[in-house]
This record gives C-alpha cells, sequence and structure tokens, in this order.
C-alpha cells in the first residue's frame, strides 16, 4: 500500500517540476498536442501505462515529427525531472 502512495507521491512531484518548466508548458499547450490528449484511444493507451503501445501510436509519432512540435520538445529540460 505504501509503494503505491510513494509512486504517486513521486508522480505528482515530477508533474509539479514540469509544470514549472516554460518549455513544458508551451509543449503542453500546442493545439496538436492538445488534440493528441483530447484522443480517447490515446488516452485509453496512457491510462493502460503500455509506454511501448504509447510511444508507437501512430499519431504520437507523426506528432514528433511536426517540426513545431518537435523544436519545443527539444527545449524540455530532461534535468527537471530528476531535480530534488
Amino acid at each position: 500500500m505504501f509503494g503505491k502512495l510513494k509512486g504517486m507521491m513521486q508522480q505528482l512531484q515530477t508533474a509539479q517540476r514540469l509544470m514549472k518548466d516554460e518549455h513544458f508548458k508551451a509543449l503542453m499547450s500546442h493545439p496538436k498536442v492538445q488534440e493528441l490528449f483530447r484522443d480517447p484511444e490515446f488516452l485509453k493507451l496512457v491510462q493502460e501505462k503500455d509506454a511501448a503501445k504509447v510511444s508507437a501510436y501512430p499519431k504520437l509519432t507523426a506528432l514528433m515529427r511536426d517540426p513545431d512540435v518537435a523544436k519545443l520538445f527539444s527545449k524540455v529540460n530532461p534535468q527537471t525531472l530528476f531535480q530534488a
């Protein structure tokens, strides 16, 4: 039980750190990214927590090839995820 709670707390802390990153906010507010997050099939894959299926989802792969989105994604600081 406490393992799940600890995992949830870590996810919450990571989300809070990401939301402080201006580049992450810009990425998440991009209209094409917003459209993907309204896709019920994509959301179902995310809920299943199957990273292989999520990363292979055709709409996500197409989105990552979009020059504007790729540029925004490249600016997100991965250190944001690992800060204490």
